[in-house]
């Protein structure tokens, strides 16, 4: 039997690793208000968000052969959560307090396959050098930080600025492709 996959997120990131391991799917963007969740704890909040998101677009499938694909990541400093910047000011204060630190970055993963919704959080350690003031300043003022957790991407600017981390890059992009991947098998997915 074949499966419809469907990847309830509009990140054209989580887009292209997705086509890693599921060459064929189509996207549909959850209508679900984050704000709703009131969790404080990060990994607990990306689970409920990842299952929500996922629930939501399952709802609108009543194919047996859909297998819906939410995700959520959190950018967690010291136990505080980042969100995506609401303004410069934010992104600045962001990254600002990202600079010559540590972070957590977990990504939540929820996967509907017939009627059942299996989850998994995966965390990933990044380490950010220093960066100075004006490098922060002019970063802010480009389109870069307002759709992302914590106001970065790994690929992009802050590529220049993370010495390592511990733990699955693509966890920090958006969706750790090597256990959805086994998770989908587990399930008998693919």
């Amino acid at each position: 039997m074949d499966m419809k996959f469907i990847l309830a997120s509009a990140s054209p990131r989580r887009r292209e690793l997705l086509k890693a391991i599921v060459p064929d799917f189509e996207c549909s963007v959850p209508d679900f208000d984050e704000s709703t969740v009131k969790i404080t704890d990060a990994k607990q909040r990306t689970l409920v968000l990842s299952r929500e998101k996922c629930r939501t677009v399952a709802a609108g499938y009543a194919d047996k052969n859909a297998v819906v694909i939410a995700s959520d990541t959190v950018v967690d400093l010291n136990g505080k959560i980042l969100e995506k910047p609401k303004d410069t000011a934010d992104a600045y204060n962001m990254i600002k307090s990202l600079s010559d630190n540590t972070h957590m970055v977990h990504t939540a993963v929820s996967v509907c396959c017939r009627g059942i919704i299996y989850s998994f959080v995966d965390t990933t350690k990044v380490y950010v050098d220093y960066i100075d003031d004006e490098t922060i300043k002019r970063y802010v003022l480009t389109d870069e930080p307002y759709d992302k957790a914590g106001g970065y991407a790994i690929q992009g600017f802050m590529s220049g600025y993370i010495s390592k981390i511990h733990g699955n890059y693509h966890t920090v992009v958006g969706l750790p492709v090597a256990k959805l991947n086994k998770l989908l098998k587990i399930i008998k997915a693919i």
